[in-house]
Formats: structure tokens, C-alpha cells, sequence
């Protein structure tokens, strides 16, 4: 029998899981939101969702400005998703909360979390065994708060792909001493368009930039080709947002969210105390990345196995920032919680730089590490999965308490699932949504049959 290669195995194997996770029930004031603003981009050609009167709208994150109705979120997402949400408008002939236009928005952001995933795959290979690497692309998929978020109109799973494969590259040019234009252009390109998609993101050009300069200390002359591919590229993302922000509000610097906040300066916006925000984002029970994926704990181990290894110390530099570039910020933003969520969704763009360092420590520590890893998986899995098939979207509740155990598991065993097959399902819904959490569970194990490659 003739199995796919790793690298594809990973993809269609978590956009299968994904899809049948999508969710067919709630409408949220995020994904709202993103909807309306891609209907607006495709129905009326135009930056302005509409007007009072003619709109009314259902999101907490759509406001009026001077007559008419704007998303307060970063337009990035919305023109990205039109290839599957303008299919959907089509299908539904109307804007629609509840029709084909929020499954296939939904679906377009599997697709890209499933992307996601197979660049996780594709790092780990610079640094470790398929099998390790596999692991850690599942584990990315299944066992961390991205399999939730990947059955929403969120922008968080989009974001984390952009990171990955502008990251990706710069890896690939720093070692490969290239600076080839056809390497340079599209980690450009990368960057920029994560920047449209989630406004924090811009932080990766300086940090992308740095490691690319000290990788080609010796060389710069010979670097400065690809340098100024990547630094045009990735402009063309910050033009686009400036004439977006032109368009609707009459200044190129005037943020979306600058004018639902009502601020001036975008540094208005960092005000939660930084201990308070790594407590919360870090270890809380409400948030804390730690306890919604577990496995990051050996991403931790990894990155003291990184820094052993000399020639590599750069790279375990970068990763670390890339991770800090995500985490520090939001540590401060003034909505540290971000409303309903099902874990910290504004650090989904950080945690697979600090997951792949776990394979350091997998491949050094031995069948000890590795069970320690799987277990660690297989809880994730549980939590996520149940919360994949459920609700990413919780209701909000105190720092001190758990949602997986105060409102997920309590929900999902009421069978209040919120997938689209759910109520066809009927009383068996569990069955379908036991095996979708088995297959989690499962495919890191079936990598060992496929063939090397991709």
C-alpha cells in the first residue's frame, strides 16, 4: 500500500479533523464582525460594513464613525478569507450569520491552521527525526488551543501560519547563505501580510530582520539584494493597511482599533500591568497557555537543549523572540482576557516557537521524554478536542476558574456540541465526537507507516 508523504498525511489529516469540528451553531461578535467586513469588501466593494438604518449591527466589535458602521479589527483576515466567503455569499445569495458564508469562513481558517501545521512539520525537520517532527506538528494541531480556534472566523490561526512561514524562510535563507530573491520575496511577503491580519505581527519584521543581519554579518554586501526584498515586501503590507485607513477614516496612521478605543497612539493601548498579564496569559486558570496545552512544558526542557547546541544558538534565539514578540505585548494590552475564549487566543501566533524546542528535548531525554511528551499530548487533546467539538467561545468568568471544567465538559456532556453535523447526529452524537478525538490521538502513531519525504 502506497501512503502519502509525511508532509501531506499532516495536512489533509488535520484539515480532516478541522472540518468536522466546524462550528454550525454560534455566532460570536469577532467572527461577526470579520463576516461583515467581507461582505462589505465583496457585496459593496467598500471599507463601510453600512449605515444606521441600513445595518443593524450584531457585534461588539463594529462601531460608527461618522455615519456609518466600520470592524474595529485589522481588515486582513476578511480580504484573505474572500476566496471562501464570497463563494459562501453566493451560495446564500444575502449576508447570512447562520448560512454557507460562516462555514466556509470557518473552513478557510482550517485550511490555513492545517497549513500551519505542516510548516511545523517542515521546521522541525531542519532540526529532527520525521517522527519527532510529526509529533510536534499534531501536537501544534491537536493539543494546543489552535484546534478550537480553528472551527471560528478567528484571525489567530491565519496569524500563526503568516509568522510560521515568513520564520520558515528566514531559516532557510540564513542557513543556506542565499539571498535569492525567490526566498527573500515571499518571507516579505509573509510578514506583510500577517501585519494586515493581526496589528502585533508587525513586531516580526525587526526581530526577523536582526537574525537575518547577524546570519549574514560576514556578507551583508552580498545580503542586501534579498535584505530589500523582504523589507519591500513586507511594506507592501503596511501601504495596504495605510490606504485602508485612508479610506475610511481620512488618516493613513488612524488605526481600526485606534478609533473603536478612542486613542490617539497605539501605545495607548499597552496598560495592564506586565506581572499581572504573564500571570494571567501564562498560568491562570482562565487563561494560562500552560494549562490549555501542556506539552509546551516540554518546549520549555527543549530550549535549554537548544542553546547547548553552538552552531544553532541563533535560531533558538530567534524562535525565543518570536515567542516574547507575541507574548510580551498582549501581556500588557488592555483587554488582557480578550472577552469570551476558549484559553489566551492572542498568543495562538506564539506557541509553536516555543513548541518546537520540545524536540530537543524528546530526541536528548530519550523513551522518558517521550512519554512524558505523549501524556502531556494526549491531555491537550482532551481538552481541546472536547472544546473543538463544544464552544472555543466559553463565557467569560473569574481568573480563578478552569472553563474546560466549569463550562466546556459540563456543556459537552449535556451534548451541547456546536458542530455543524451535531443535531443530525441526534442522540448519538457522542460516537462521531469520541472518534474525531480518537483520530487526535492516533495519528502521531500512524506516521511511523508512511514514507519518508515532504
Amino acid at each position: 500500500m502506497r501512503f502519502p508523504t509525511p508532509g501531506a498525511l499532516i495536512f489533509l489529516s488535520t484539515l480532516g479533523v478541522f472540518a468536522f469540528s466546524l462550528n454550525g451553531v454560534w455566532a460570536a461578535d469577532h467572527p461577526d464582525s470579520l463576516l461583515e467586513l467581507a461582505y462589505a469588501f465583496w457585496a459593496y466593494h467598500s471599507v463601510v460594513l453600512g449605515t444606521p438604518g441600513q445595518l443593524n449591527p450584531v457585534s461588539v466589535d463594529v462601531f460608527v464613525h461618522e455615519g456609518a458602521y466600520y470592524s474595529a479589527l485589522a481588515p486582513g483576515v476578511a480580504a484573505l478569507s474572500l476566496p471562501f466567503t464570497g463563494l459562501g455569499f453566493l451560495l446564500d445569495g444575502r449576508f447570512s450569520l447562520f448560512g454557507d458564508a460562516m462555514l466556509l469562513s470557518e473552513l478557510f481558517v482550517s485550511v490555513c491552521n492545517a497549513v500551519a501545521a505542516y510548516f511545523v512539520f517542515r521546521l522541525g525537520s531542519m532540526y529532527f527525526t520525521r517522527r519527532t517532527s510529526a509529533f510536534l506538528a499534531f501536537a501544534y494541531a491537536f493539543s494546543t488551543i489552535t484546534w478550537p480556534f480553528a472551527t471560528y472566523f478567528f484571525e489567530s490561526d491565519v496569524s500563526a501560519m503568516l509568522d510560521l512561514i515568513a520564520v520558515f524562510l528566514a531559516i532557510r535563507m540564513a542557513r543556506s547563505r542565499s539571498s535569492r530573491l525567490a526566498d527573500a520575496v515571499p518571507c516579505g511577503a509573509a510578514l506583510g501580510a500577517a501585519f494586515t491580519v493581526d496589528y502585533i505581527n508587525f513586531v516580526f519584521v525587526p526581530v526577523v530582520s536582526v537574525f537575518l543581519l547577524y546570519s549574514f554579518r560576514g556578507r551583508l554586501a552580498g545580503f542586501v539584494k534579498g535584505f530589500a526584498g523582504i523589507l519591500a515586501t513586507s511594506a507592501v503590507g503596511a501601504v495596504l493597511l495605510g490606504i485602508y485607513d485612508q479610506v475610511a477614516f481620512g488618516n493613513p496612521l488612524l488605526t481600526s482599533e485606534q478609533v473603536y478605543d478612542h486613542t490617539s497612539s497605539v501605545f495607548q493601548s499597552f496598560s495592564y500591568p506586565l506581572l499581572g498579564g504573564l500571570y494571567l496569559d501564562l498560568f491562570s486558570p482562565l487563561r494560562g497557555v500552560f494549562l490549555y496545552c501542556p506539552v509546551l512544558i516540554v518546549g520549555v526542557i527543549g530550549c535549554y537543549y537548544f542553546w547547548q547546541r553552538r552552531e544553532m544558538r541563533a535560531e533558538c534565539v530567534l524562535l525565543v523572540a518570536c515567542f516574547l514578540a507575541i507574548l510580551l505585548p498582549y501581556s500588557m494590552w488592555y483587554n488582557a482576557e480578550g472577552g469570551e475564549g476558549f484559553g489566551q487566543r492572542f498568543l495562538i501566533p506564539a506557541i509553536p516557537f516555543l513548541l518546537l524546542p520540545a524536540g530537543f528535548a524528546m530526541e536528548a531525554g530519550g523513551r522518558l521524554v517521550r512519554a512524558l511528551a505523549y501524556l502531556l499530548y494526549g491531555v491537550g487533546v482532551l481538552f481541546n478536542g472536547i472544546a473543538g467539538v463544544t464552544t472555543a467561545i466559553p463565557q467569560v468568568a473569574p481568573i480563578s476558574q478552569f472553563p474546560f471544567l466549569t463550562h466546556v465538559l459540563p456543556l459537552f456532556l449535556r451534548g451541547g456540541g456546536d458542530t455543524w453535523w451535531w443535531r443530525d447526529a441526534g442522540s448519538f452524537w457522542w460516537a462521531p465526537s469520541l472518534l474525531i478525538i480518537a483520530v487526535a490521538l492516533a495519528l502521531p502513531l500512524a506516521v511511523r507507516t508512511a514514507k519518508d519525504g515532504g
